[in-house]
């Protein structure tokens, strides 16, 4: 018998994971006869010719070309029954269904090779909630995603329904970017995936926060359940992309029954952790790990490696480790069996270690023979007796979890100790599940430890746990045991303390639409904004919301047609939030990111006395908050034409859980018309509060059809604060982030206007327009700190750039005219650098107050900066600099009343001329005749004012052709 260390004092509840897979060859009797399919032409005519709701069979394997195109599509999914009678399709390019809400099952797949710019599955791209995916066989697969968040899986991409009886042969999973998750099972989990097979295969993340996994690579409140991994590797190279053999990263998630033979985990960036069960484990439960011959390596800092889990902050339970062996190599790198790092309240039991290895120390928990450890847990086509993996497994797509399609009795081992009629007759009997006897009763954690080590517990019997016992079980005790026998899954959801924001349970109807000059009856800042802003509503239609945690107003929203005013008002079905300070807040929630359609304004219609929040659910994994147009950065949607309004709203880009983040607030690509964005208050994420992104080429200035993006960022608060996970804190990186670098003649302005920033950010804006094109940036105050690291210099160990304003002009425009970039009236108030120049562009500077360590950076060794006469930009000062103009004249302003003004801090020497190199041209700073009139900036606590460096300069105009 296998010894297992228990704690008296502890029970453990267990886990069964819910997999309600079919394991039918042929599908129940429908109303109709399926639709057969017998080759490429046939597949092709699904949701084209034939119905995305049909139910259809394949009758012959099928070949298709590199034209071949998915199965439906996200606005119009695939909602049928897909039987393949275990059958093959070779070839595929790209995902078999692109949205799936119905199901697969009995397929296989040889020999496809897809890349991919988006989310991307084998089976599906995304397997939605009501989707399944049943018996699935693959081999000879590459599946490759470039660019960020964009999942890449077997089973699925994103798989929010359930994926089932997966097994993979030679075949390789590899995402490129950013936060692409990659699995066997799936790249993302939020659903369920169990019984998953990979065998000489392979799951690679290059991508920082990039997880990658067997069953799944990030499992976010999802279940993976029964996950072999053969003579195969997991691994990552991204800072924080976690890895394991179960799942890379668990956040409130399930993972039990993890066996690995010959397999290596491996992650190589920072704070990346490694496990065979799960990489990290947060708030999750890790149950039945087993390792035998596997390695477990982390080569970087602050990377955590363990069998259970690297890093757990909830519960890990019954962990064997034989032969294996974990090795970290960098500082505070945490290495263990049963966890690497447990915070505390973590709960780690029932570990066994035989003849493995931690950082090159022998480790020995309790006693087992070889004859016992997995003859007795894993299915013996996979296993000899002695632990050791068959050499014909190593082609084993006869290999199944279930018995939908048979195994080829002539590939299965013969071997001494399990004789081939002894193997088809245990087939034979599991094909075909009889009733299941009395169940086994479970009363305490003695018995609990018996599932498979003792005859009277076996690992195909049916277990209840008895109900005083399961009382008595707390969330922080809970350890996963599940059947490993595909064909007898049951389910018991892990007890775990309830989210503070419930995620919708419901799905959304498309809330009254009526117009707006016809809205009677509604609450007074409803009113109000009627009124206020008349022009925008003015024979248009109106949708009214109301505030309920329970809604999702971005499936609202998802519901509205395009055109629409969507106001949000103080109506809550639960009571307004009092803080210690400010307003009482009315909260939305979001579980995914709004989606404004073409010409949707979305407008805070808050009573006196109140504010309008949207805030996160607790269940929100998506980048943006608030996504506007086609989601593209490489090419424009032609149909999308009219402005959008985001106004009068707070943004909170955190859940209540460390976990729960986004990157953006509101983001957008390669868009026509205007995005304006007005009277908010943004409480900075990771990134950016506005990015705006689009590579693709155009001219905006031959085509009057074609406008260009516009933007307009005015009157509001941008907040940047230290921003705390499980794992490290942070600063903001950008407050606004523009590249429309490739985009000439930029047709709908670009306005930065009377915004405050303030508090900790490593960055104001960074902003890159095109040839022909230019900027306004008018009457904005900033007092940031700059100091502390981002996320990105946190993961690579790269500096992130800090300062002010970075300004990116051309890099190679010999006959192009240079984009202008007009600064007026603006208050910068930074720790580091004020400015920084990259290639050629021209800069108007009028009457703006800088201050910092230093005024400039300039990077244009092969480009110069041009200073353009600041005096057309005069009216945009503020009224305590023009006060001195005559308005009973009409002459122009002079030098004096528009120049700038420079002030160094912390003892800085830096004058206004400091750092700047190849420039064009004059800028005008002030002197101390001209100062007398000049608002002065407020002193900080720990910055100290110094004089100005030049002193007085006698001439207003500063030549800088230097």
């Amino acid at each position: 018998m296998i010894k297992l260390q228990h704690n008296s004092a502890l029970f453990i509840a267990p886990v069964f994971l819910l997999l309600p897979l079919t394991t039918q060859s042929t599908p129940a009797k429908a109303s109709t006869a399926p639709i057969e399919i017998y080759d490429a032409k046939d597949l092709g005519k699904i949701g084209r010719e034939y119905p995305l709701n049909g139910t259809y069979q394949q009758k012959a394997d099928i070949v298709v070309t590199k034209d071949y195109q998915s199965i439906g599509n996200d606005t119009h999914p695939f909602t049928g029954e897909y039987y393949g009678q275990c059958r093959t399709i070779s070839g595929l390019s790209n995902c078999f269904i692109d949205t799936l809400k119905g199901s697969i099952r009995n397929l296989h797949f040889t020999g496809a090779n897809i890349t991919s710019q988006n989310t991307t599955g084998l089976a599906a791209c995304v397997v939605d909630d009501t989707g399944t995916v049943s018996n699935i066989r693959a081999k000879d697969v590459h599946i490759l995603t470039n660019g960020d968040e964009n999942y890449a899986g077997i089973g699925g991409g994103l798989v929010k329904g359930t994926v089932g009886n997966t097994t993979a042969v030679n075949s390789r999973v590899e995402t490129l970017g950013y936060e692409a998750h990659a699995g066997i099972g799936g790249g993302q989990v939020k659903g369920t995936v169990g019984n998953t097979t990979a065998v000489n295969s392979r799951v690679e993340t290059r991508g920082a926060y990039a997880n990658a996994g067997i069953g799944g690579g990030w499992v976010h409140k999802g279940k993976i359940g029964n996950t072999t991994a053969v003579n195969s590797t997991v691994e990552t190279l991204g800072c924080r992309a976690d890895a394991g053999i179960g799942g890379g990263q668990f956040f409130r998630g399930t993972v039990g029954n993890t066996t690995a033979v010959n397999s290596n985990v491996t992650t190589r960036g920072y704070g990346a952790d490694a496990g065979i069960g799960g990489g990290q484990v947060y708030l999750g439960v890790v149950g039945n790990t087993t390792a035998v011959n596997s390695h477990v390596t982390t080569r970087n800092e602050n990377a955590c490696i363990d069998i259970g889990g690297g890093v757990v902050t909830d519960t890990v339970g019954n962990t064997t480790a034989v032969n294996s062996r974990n090795k970290t190599s960098g500082e505070r790198a945490k290495a263990g069996i049963g966890a690497g790092i447990f915070a505390r309240g973590a709960v780690v039991t029932n570990t066994t270690a035989v003849n493995s290895f931690i950082n090159g120390n022998i480790t020995n928990f309790g006693s087992i023979s070889n004859d016992q450890l997995l003859c007795q847990k894993a299915d013996l086509r996979v296993l000899t007796a002695n632990c050791s993996s068959r050499t014909e497994f190593l082609d084993a797509l006869d290999f199944s979890n279930s018995n939908a399609c048979p195994v080829n009795a002539a590939t299965v081992s013969t071997d001494t100790k399990e004789s081939t009629a002894t193997s088809e007759s245990r087939a034979a009997k599991e094909s075909t599940p009889t009733k299941a006897s009395t169940p086994i009763e479970i009363n305490y954690a003695g018995t609990l430890g018996k599932i498979g080590l003792h005859p009277d517990y076996p690992i195909n019997g049916t277990y209840q746990q008895n109900a005083t016992a399961a009382t008595a079980a707390t969330a922080n005790a809970t350890a996963a045991t599940a059947n490993a026998n595909a064909n007898a899954n049951a389910t018991a959801t892990p007890a775990t303390a309830a989210p503070a924001t419930a995620a919708p349970t419901t799905t959304a109807t498309s809330p009254p639409r009526k117009l707006c000059s016809s809205l009677r009856g509604q609450t007074t800042g409803v009113q109000k904004r009627l009124i206020d802003d008349s022009d925008l509503v003015r024979e248009r239609h109106c949708v009214v919301l109301s505030a309920d945690p329970a809604d999702d107003l971005s499936e609202l929203i998802q519901q509205i047609p395009d055109n629409t005013v969507i106001l949000l008002s103080s109506k809550t079905t639960s009571p307004t939030v009092a803080p210690v300070t400010g307003k009482p807040t009315v909260e939305y929630f979001i579980a995914n990111t709004i989606v404004l359609k073409s010409g949707q304004e979305i407008i805070g219609a808050a009573d006196d006395g109140f504010e309008i929040v949207i805030k996160l659910h607790d269940n929100f994994t998506s980048r943006y908050m608030i996504g506007v147009g086609a989601h593209c950065d490489n090419e424009f949607n032609f149909g999308e034409t009219a402005d959008n309004h985001i106004k009068h709203i707070t943004f909170q880009p955190t859940g209540v859980n460390p976990g729960t983040q986004t990157h953006v607030i509101v983001h957008t690509s390669c868009y026509y018309g205007a995005l304006s964005i007005e009277n908010n208050v943004f409480y900075l994420p990771v990134w950016a509060a506005v990015n705006i992104h689009c590579s693709a080429n155009l001219d905006a200035s031959t085509n009057d059809l074609h406008t260009s993006p516009g933007l307009r960022f005015a009157n509001n608060k941008v907040i940047g604060e230290t921003i705390h996970t499980t794992t490290l804190s942070m600063i903001p990186e950008e407050a606004i982030f523009i590249n429309l670098r490739n985009i000439n003649n930029l047709s709908n302005k670009l306005e930065i206007i009377d915004n405050t920033f303030q508090g900790k950010i490593s960055e104001l804006a960074q902003i890159a327009i095109g040839s022909g094109s230019n900027i306004n940036i008018f009457r904005n105050t900033a007092v940031i700190d700059n100091k502390g690291k981002t996320r990105r210099e946190s993961c690579t160990g790269i500096e992130t750039r800090r300062g002010g304003f970075a300004l990116i002009g051309l890099s190679s425009s010999a006959y192009c005219k240079a984009p202008l970039i007009n600064l007026a009236g603006n208050n910068i108030n930074v720790t580091t650098t004020a400015l920084t120049i990259y290639d050629e562009l021209d800069l108007a500077l009028t009457c703006n107050h800088f201050r910092g360590m230093t005024l400039w950076k300039v990077d244009n060794e092969y480009f110069s900066l041009k200073a353009v006469d600041p005096l057309p930009l005069a009216d945009e000062c503020p009224s305590s600099v023009s006060s001195t103009v005559d308005p009973a004249t009409t002459s122009a302003p002079t030098l004096c009343q528009i120049v700038n003004s420079w002030t160094p801090i912390n003892d800085s020497k830096a004058t206004a001329l400091t750092g700047l190199t190849n420039v064009e041209g004059q800028f005008y700073f002030d002197s101390a005749v001209c100062m007398t009139e000049l608002q002065s900036f407020a002193s900080s606590a720990d910055t100290t004012p110094v004089t100005n460096a030049l002193g007085v300069i006698a001439s207003l105009a500063i030549l800088l052709n230097l």
